[in-house]
């Protein structure tokens, strides 16, 4: 029952992504992302990490999408127009990409999505535990945790620069 719910969770939380992205709409996108974090949530006590479920919910589908929407509605932002398609070159190529990844990840879903191990009877003792998470992302995970700041940092970056879009000559 368990692995049925995770599965529909993950599956909405795909979903919403997708229409999140492609999604016109501003505020209709980040609504869909409320949704897709919310699912993320659902996966991640599912995974037994209650404490990442938490601040899942708090950090991000409580605290930042309430500030995107806020500034949505504040500057009143419309949907943005369909532009003619210009680019028939990057729109089959990234259709090729979709197709290409879909692919890789069924295959990888199929040949590893049925070798779960068994459950044991006991749960370790600081599963959830902040400290002993803390401690394994900052020793273990550095590089990663690091990687995920720089590339947060970029995304920062490639806001100001579409935020700056209509100020430059």
């Amino acid at each position: 029952m368990g692995r049925v719910i995770f599965d529909l969770a993950a599956l909405a939380a795909v979903f919403f992504a997708v229409v999140m992205v492609a999604n016109r709409n501003p505020v209709r996108g980040v609504l869909s992302l409320v949704v897709a974090f919310s699912a993320l949530a659902v996966c991640y006590v599912l995974l037994l990490a209650p404490f990442v479920a938490v601040i899942q919910v708090i950090v991000y589908a409580g605290a930042i999408l309430v500030l995107f929407l806020f500034i949505l509605m504040l500057l009143n932002i419309g949907p943005e127009p369909r532009p003619g398609s210009s680019r028939p070159v990057q729109a089959i190529l990234g259709s090729f990409a979709i197709i290409a990844f879909g692919v890789l990840l069924l295959e990888t879903l199929r040949r590893s999505g049925s070798r779960l191990p068994a459950p044991s009877g006991t749960a370790p003792a600081n599963i959830g535990d902040p400290a002993s998470l803390a401690r394994l992302l900052f020793s273990d995970y550095l590089l990663h945790f690091e990687a995920i700041s720089v590339l947060l940092l970029a995304a920062l970056v490639g806001a100001f620069r579409l935020a700056r879009r209509d100020a430059q000559p």
